[in-house]
């Protein structure tokens, strides 16, 4: 019954979102936890006949990347491209084409997917802002959504998850589930940081305080750490002392916070180290780390590090992958892939790097440009990104595309790039602009 009302329910998405204005399509795919926090329906699965993709998580956002791509005209597809990480496209590219010798091609395609729909989300979100106006804006409404998925967040947590097994709802997801919780105030973290970068304000330096301190509560080690890092990076790009010495305070108190909270033993054992026990991930890690040395040049195929990972999750650990993308893309792409993987990455940074300087109206952008590549290479060193995407990774890739975008029109505006419109963007703007009835 379940399965049929969310099916019902996705529909009436679909039409909802064919129906949204372009520019803000983007969100429904932002809204994604709060369908798993009101309905409650993390486990439905549907059949593609080669994998089992989840409905709202997987089928959801590809709806929104395809209702909005198909929006687009030839020259915005070609304008997107044009912005967009060449090599992280060669590697997305050599990843899919390694589910051809893959042992496990449903878990495969799952993986390659969840790497491609934050990409794609990249090349959607380059086109459907145009200027501050739908910018401001998407802040406002990616704020809206994270604080009612935080209010449901603290009452689960407050409550206990009996009553919410109870009614039949989720057993995991956005509420109870620590890493995903806390990827989750990772994402509502750096859009407070965006704000305040751009204009200081009492009522979001609270909120931001707020939230850092349910980040750290949550006690889950990569998405904290992954914070601190990509905050630091903001810090420094800011390039203002009083600023950055204020910012470099706050984050060392926060460190500090790690070491006198009652989580503090998520984070280290007694001699300081880093914890790697509590999951069983530093055996996992070892195991793979072997099995990749044996491994072909090649890797053993996409979806590979499930099929091997199978019985040590019935034997040793519950921990159902590397829990590190670098482990994850060296065991399936073997080093060829990984190698992509790097230059991927590091396309992606020189290029914010390069373009950013020249975006001097919006700096919260040019920042993300830097830090959110930082962020997501920090993220894959001990966790299972991918598998997040619906509530960091996909954050990170949009709002790379919305930092493009407005580089773009920086270099448009600064003669450095021509503006070439198609005959349906000069009917979308004469609409804009009231020069003709919209039809």
């Amino acid at each position: 019954m379940n399965d049929l009302i969310g099916i019902v329910i996705l529909l009436v998405l679909l039409v909802l979102i064919s129906k949204t204005e372009r520019p803000y399509t983007i969100l429904w795919s932002f809204a994604t936890p709060i369908f798993y926090i009101v309905f409650g329906f993390k486990s439905i699965y549907i059949n593609l006949g080669f994998t089992d993709v989840e409905l709202f998580s997987g089928v959801l956002p590809m709806a929104v990347c395809i209702v909005t791509w198909t929006q687009l005209s030839s020259t915005e597809r070609r304008r997107a491209w044009k912005y967009s990480p060449k090599l992280w496209w060669v590697f997305l590219g050599y990843y899919f084409l390694s589910l051809a010798w893959s042992d496990n091609i449903s878990t495969g395609v799952r993986t390659v997917l969840e790497i491609a729909l934050p990409s794609a989300l990249y090349l959607v979100a380059f086109n459907v802002i145009q200027n501050d106006f739908h910018l401001r804006r998407y802040y406002q409404w990616m704020m809206a959504i994270n604080i009612v998925v935080a209010i449901f967040d603290l009452y689960t947590a407050l409550t206990g998850w009996s009553a919410i097994q109870g009614a039949g709802a989720m057993t995991e997801g956005v509420i109870g589930y620590r890493t995903v919780t806390a990827y989750f105030y990772v994402t509502m973290a750096t859009i407070l940081m965006m704000r305040m970068m751009e204009k200081f304000e009492w009522t979001l330096g609270a909120m931001y305080l707020v939230d850092v301190v349910l980040l750290l509560l949550s006690a889950s080690r990569t998405p904290t750490i992954v914070f601190i890092v990509g905050s630091l990076v903001a810090i420094i790009y800011r390039r203002n002392l009083r600023f950055t010495l204020i910012g470099t305070v706050v984050i060392a108190i926060l460190i500090g916070l790690i070491f006198l909270l009652p989580t503090r033993h998520k984070f280290f054992n007694a001699d300081e180290s880093l914890n790697t026990r509590d999951s069983g991930r530093g055996f996992f890690q070892k195991y793979f780390e072997d099995k990749a040395d044996e491994g072909p040049l090649w890797g053993y195929g996409a979806g590979g590090t499930e099929t091997y990972a199978a019985w040590l999750v019935q034997h040793v650990t519950l921990v159902g992958a590397p829990h590190d993308e670098y482990l994850r893309i060296r065991f399936d792409g073997g080093k060829i892939g990984l190698y992509l993987f790097y230059l991927g990455l590091a396309d992606m940074f020189v290029r914010g790097l390069l373009w950013g300087r020249g975006v001097k109206q919006y700096f919260p952008l040019r920042a993300i440009l830097v830090m959110t590549p930082v962020m997501f290479a920090v993220s894959c060193t001990s966790d299972n990104t991918f598998f997040y995407f619906y509530v960091f990774t996909q954050y990170l890739f949009v709002f790379m595309g919305f930092g493009a975008r407005l580089c773009y029109e920086a270099r448009v505006r600064e003669g450095k790039e021509h503006l070439v419109l198609d005959e349906t963007e000069i009917k979308t703007l004469k609409e804009q602009m009231g020069l003709m009835p919209a039809t």
